[in-house]
C-alpha cells in the first residue's frame, strides 16, 4: 500500500496512463487511480446509479480495460475500504514507533491517517457507503477496524490514567474522533482552499482540545 509520502500526478487519468512499467507496482497504481476515479464519479451520482462505463471514461480508458482490475463495483467498494484500513493501520503503526506520551499518539495517528485519506483517496466518498458492500468483504474490513479501535481505546486509557485527557468513555471517545475523520471524505475536495495535511492539522487540534482536561480544572 502506499504510504503518506507517495505522491501520484493530480490528475487522475493522468496517473493510470503514467503508470510504472514493473508489473505489479503498475497495477496497485492503476488500482488506486481507478479507485480515485470511481469516488469522483460515485461522489457525483451515487453508488447505485454509477456504471463501470462512467467510470472508464473517468480514467479516459474503456470499460474492458477495466476488467483487467477488478470485477464489479462491489470490488471498487471493497477495494476503497482496503485501502483507507490499510492507510490506517499504517498511520497508527508509524504513530506507535514515535514513543510519545499516549495523547500525542492518538493526536500523531489522527493527523497521519487524515493526511493519507485526503492526499490518496481524496473525494471518495465510497468511505461512507460500508452497508453496500457484500457480507464476506465487511467481515474482512471490519476485522481490521477491530483491531485499530481496540488499539486506540487503550491509548485514550493511557492517557486518562496519565493526566492527559479528562476522566471520559474510551469507547465513545474513540467513537467521538473517529466519526469526524471518517466524515471528511463527505465534503472534502482536492481543489477546495485547504490541503488534506492542513485540514489534519487542524482536526488533532480539535481533538486534543476536546480531549485535554480544562484549564483550572481540579
Amino acid at each position: 500500500m502506499s504510504d503518506q509520502g507517495s505522491h501520484y500526478p493530480n490528475n487522475i487519468a493522468e496517473a493510470w496512463h503514467a503508470a510504472p512499467e514493473n508489473g505489479s507496482e503498475r497495477r496497485e497504481v492503476r488500482r488506486l487511480s481507478l479507485i480515485q476515479a470511481a469516488g469522483r464519479v460515485f461522489g457525483r451520482k451515487g453508488f447505485h446509479h454509477t456504471t463501470l462505463d462512467e467510470i472508464a471514461r473517468e480514467l479516459s480508458v474503456t470499460k474492458p480495460m477495466l476488467y483487467r482490475y477488478v470485477r464489479s463495483k462491489q470490488e471498487i467498494l471493497y477495494e476503497c475500504h482496503r485501502v483507507a484500513v490499510g492507510m490506517a493501520e499504517e498511520a497508527l503503526a508509524e504513530a506507535e514507533r514515535q514513543n510519545g506520551t499516549p495523547l500525542q499518539r492518538v493526536a500523531s495517528f489522527a493527523e497521519g491517517y487524515i493526511a493519507r485519506i485526503t492526499t490518496t483517496l481524496g473525494t471518495c466518498v465510497l468511505l461512507t457507503e460500508p452497508f453496500s458492500m457484500t457480507p464476506e468483504d465487511t467481515q474482512r474490513i471490519e476485522q481490521h477496524r477491530r483491531k485499530i479501535d481496540t488499539r486506540l481505546r487503550e491509548l485514550v486509557k493511557e492517557a486518562i490514567d496519565a493526566g492527559e485527557i479528562a476522566p471520559c468513555d474510551p469507547k465513545l471517545a474513540v467513537f467521538f474522533f473517529m466519526g469526524a475523520i471518517n466524515g471528511i471524505n463527505r465534503w472534502f475536495s482536492d481543489t477546495g482552499e485547504r490541503s488534506g495535511p492542513d485540514i489534519a492539522r487542524v482536526f488533532v487540534d480539535h481533538i486534543v482540545a476536546s480531549l485535554s482536561p480544562q484549564s483550572g480544572a481540579g
